[in-house]
């Protein structure tokens, strides 16, 4: 009985996929029918391309940074500068200062800087007029030069601002103690001068010409005491603020060959 059932079982699985297969192949003959499509009308796959024909990117060029040229500014070199903003006694230390040539200068290697280039210097000291008639100071370091966008140190001396000579790159405002002194001194000589002119008139008049050398006496005595002590008074006078305009000349002077970048 078991070998009944296993070939009946066996003789089905068999049939049913035999319908399978023709079902499948009834449903793509109908398909094909439908909408009318042909082996012969499928298109054609692409064919893949081979990878020896791909043209290969070359990579970019590594980017180099250029230094420029070195040129050398010769010793004793003299260059004309102009200040492009103010310089004062008021001015903190430490501040930057700009200029710009005003005249070209020839290299030692003979190339030619042109006019106009930038230079740098900063205030090294300053102060504000002080007593004994002393003036405003500031001391200058022009020590940079901008030359096609690259900055170099340079060693300078200052000799003329605003057509003065300058010593020790110290700018001087203007010294007052013997113009102070004449102030102090003018009051005393003011009241001389007005005592022996009235000593003078009352001495062509009768019985007060008596008093003609009292008068003349006092005033001569008001201005020996004010001539004295003029020197201890005009020592607690300041002297001049020093104010340099943009626009202002200066003359620096290079000292030693220097070695600039451009």
């Amino acid at each position: 009985m078991k070998k009944i059932i296993s070939i009946f079982l066996i003789m089905f699985f068999i049939n049913t996929a035999v319908y399978g297969v023709e079902f499948d192949s009834s449903i793509d003959s109908q398909i094909r029918k439908d909408y009318q499509v042909e082996e012969n009308d499928l298109p054609v796959l692409p064919k893949a391309i081979p990878t020896a024909n791909i043209e290969e990117v070359p990579p970019l060029p590594a980017i180099t940074k250029t230094t420029g040229k070195t040129y050398t500014l010769k010793s004793g070199s003299k260059i004309n500068l102009i200040a492009r903003s103010a310089i004062t006694d008021w001015a903190h230390k430490g501040s930057s200062i700009s200029f710009s040539s005003s005249n070209s200068i020839i290299t030692k290697e003979g190339y030619t800087i042109p006019e106009g280039t930038i230079f740098k210097g900063r205030i090294t000291d300053v102060h504000r007029p002080q007593l004994t008639g002393n003036g405003g100071l500031v001391e200058l370091c022009i020590d940079e030069i901008q030359l096609n966008g690259v900055i170099s140190k340079i060693n300078t001396k200052i000799s003329l601002a605003n057509s003065k000579k300058v010593f020790r790159s110290d700018i001087k405002g203007k010294r007052s103690y013997w113009k102070n002194f004449a102030k102090v001194t003018k009051p005393g000589k003011k009241t001389f001068l007005a005592t022996q002119k009235a000593a003078h008139e009352i001495s062509t008049i009768p019985i007060i010409e008596i008093l003609s050398p009292v008068i003349w006496l006092s005033g001569s005595i008001v201005y020996v005491v004010n001539a004295t002590f003029a020197p201890f008074i005009a020592i607690f006078t300041k002297g001049g603020s020093l104010s340099l305009p943009a626009g202002t000349k200066f003359q620096i002077k290079i000292t030693g060959d220097n070695q600039i970048k451009g």
